[in-house]
């Protein structure tokens, strides 16, 4: 982990308000795990606090972020041109625990495809992959996954499942009973919670990646703790014990 100086080479708008971030690296940020994430300065000086990102893909000192503009920093950052320099830090974070099993499936709803892309890299046509969204539109976020055969579902039925993508999940699950499986999972706090009630009879394998506002990356500043089931430290700090946690030591 260190902070490196970066140039951004590629700002590229996607679909609403979803952007691809590509920044060449002064050096190498090492080993990088499906799962982490990094702390980027927003360009400028209106924001002080960085923001994080998971590591949507790195190779070559090459690092790719996707983002969704949902404040004053991401809003900054989605009009930062080309070879502006900042500054990242990373890679931070405990990464997914892939173990041996018959069935992997990984679970992803809007911007959460970002936190599980180089999961599914790594996994390749060994995982079962389950994406929901709003729209069809927005399914240009898995463009570049699309000969892994996703299982897609839109909120307004516009492609794919009709609905949320829990419950499409739970027609398959329903389906393929007995299997030895693990599951992955990134997106909004809601979706993981009925991902929970879903498989909480088998009590399935599952890790989730959390996603929580966060200001300093390092555990320093406690801002980002999410409660656990550990009776003697229950409160972990997603940018430090996590962002991966187990699904059943997390309570949502």
């Amino acid at each position: 982990m260190d902070d490196i100086e970066a140039t951004i080479i590629q700002n590229k708008h996607i679909v609403s308000n979803y952007y691809t971030l590509k920044l060449r690296l002064s050096k190498s940020m090492g080993r990088v795990l499906p799962g982490q994430f990094v702390m980027l300065k927003i360009p400028g000086n209106e924001v002080f606090l960085r923001r994080p990102f998971s590591i949507y893909a790195y190779s070559n000192n090459t690092l790719t972020l996707m983002y969704r503009v949902v404040g004053k920093g991401t809003e900054i950052l989605s009009k930062c041109p080309k070879n502006e320099r900042t500054l990242v830090l990373g890679p931070l974070g405990n990464a997914f625990h892939i173990r041996k099993t018959d069935k992997y499936i990984v679970v992803a709803g809007g911007i959460g495809i970002a936190g599980v892309h180089t999961l599914i890299k790594r996994l390749g046509k060994k995982a079962s992959i389950f994406y929901g969204c709003t729209n069809k539109e927005e399914l240009s976020l898995i463009n570049d996954m699309l000969h892994l055969n996703p299982m897609v579902s839109t909120l307004d039925g516009s492609c794919g499942f009709e609905g949320n993508v829990i419950a499409l999940l739970g027609g398959y699950i329903e389906s393929t009973k007995g299997e030895d499986r693990q599951i992955f999972v990134c997106g909004p706090a809601g979706m993981v919670r009925n991902l929970q009630k879903l498989i909480e009879k088998d009590r399935t394998p599952c890790q989730a990646l959390v996603e929580e506002r966060m200001a300093c990356g390092l555990g320093l500043c406690f801002g980002c703790v999410i409660k656990t089931i550990d009776e003697k430290e229950p409160y972990k700090r997603a940018c430090k014990e996590g962002p991966v946690f187990d699904l059943w030591e997390i309570l949502l």
